[in-house]
């Protein structure tokens, strides 16, 4: 008598099962009682030397950015005094024209004041 398909599904499920457990054991060789065990010792070695240059890999990235990110601001304020220094060397051309004796003369005319025809100095006594 040919097998039902119960029977068919129960020997198919079973041989999910066995499958699902041949994988399982596969995956988890390594692992156990919660440790991994690796089973040769260059594989641990193998795996400290990558993690050891993985550390120094991103270490020496946070470095780098850092360093870039500051030559940046080094670079934005060494503009910045270039900027203040033109200013201050204008400003400084300005002060000394408005503060010259011409300048001086022209403004006073302007506002109304002349030149005196006669000096007359008083001796003040105690």
């Amino acid at each position: 008598m040919p097998p039902s398909r119960a029977d068919q599904r129960g020997g198919a499920e079973r041989g999910c099962g066995q499958t699902m457990s041949g994988f399982l054991e596969w995956a988890t060789h390594g692992v156990k009682r919660g440790r991994l065990e690796f089973r040769s010792r260059p594989m641990v070695v193998l795996t400290v030397i990558v993690v050891v240059l993985a550390l120094v890999a991103a270490v020496y990235l946070m470095l780098v950015s850092r360093t870039a990110a500051q030559g940046r601001r080094i670079e934005q304020l060494q503009t910045e005094i270039f900027r203040l220094q033109r200013e201050n060397e204008q400003l400084t051309v300005e002060i000394a024209e408005v503060t010259s004796v011409l300048q001086l003369k022209e403004r006073a005319a302007a506002l109304g004041f002349a030149t005196p025809e006669r000096l007359e100095f008083l001796s003040i006594s105690e």
